[in-house]
């Protein structure tokens, strides 16, 4: 329930919601503007509070850190620091998450290559297209994630679009 600024009821944004994602499924959340989509979004990643109900991620409520730590999130506007090459951009958020030394040189490879991102490692993110921007950003919320959160599925064309079923980590919910 949406709230004014005096904390009356204003509107119902999402109300009797059930479903369960399960390994290595897609799930995705089809509707209308106003439908209740990036509000069940913010829920589940811990950035709302629903005012009822319950909301596990992992058998745990959403605002657990350690479950913080598995949740990818990946946002209509891509979050890429345009003055580093992309290679800094992944080692940076790799270490913001909590990895190092060779793990964090095996998960950026791994994502690297997955993202079809070789060719564009030592590239200034300021330099890259759209598509490479994409594929960074996503490479971004896998490097550690267990599930991964995007809205940009109706954006990402040819052939990362093909293989993302494939490069998702365990569970991954899609709101277009």
């Amino acid at each position: 329930v949406f709230k004014d600024f005096w904390m009356r009821d204003r509107a119902r944004a999402v109300d009797n919601l059930s479903f369960e994602i399960q390994p290595r499924e897609i799930f995705g959340l089809l509707g209308p503007n106003g439908s209740g989509k990036s509000t069940t979004i913010k829920i589940i990643l811990g950035l709302l509070k629903k005012t009822s109900g319950r909301v596990a991620v992992f058998g745990k409520p959403p605002t657990d850190v350690d479950i913080k730590r598995r949740i990818g999130y990946l946002p209509e506007s891509l979050p890429l620091y345009l003055a580093m090459e992309v290679s800094e951009c992944l080692e940076f958020v790799g270490r913001a998450r909590g990895l190092s030394g060779s793990h964090l040189k095996e998960r950026v490879r791994w994502v690297v290559e997955k993202c079809g991102l070789d060719a564009m490692f030592h590239s200034p993110v300021l330099t890259l297209s759209k598509g490479y921007r994409q594929r960074t950003a996503l490479a971004q919320a896998l490097i550690l994630a267990a599930i991964v959160h995007t809205f940009m599925t109706t954006q990402l064309g040819g052939p990362l679009a093909a293989r993302l079923p494939k490069l998702l980590p365990l569970n991954t919910l899609v709101a277009i």
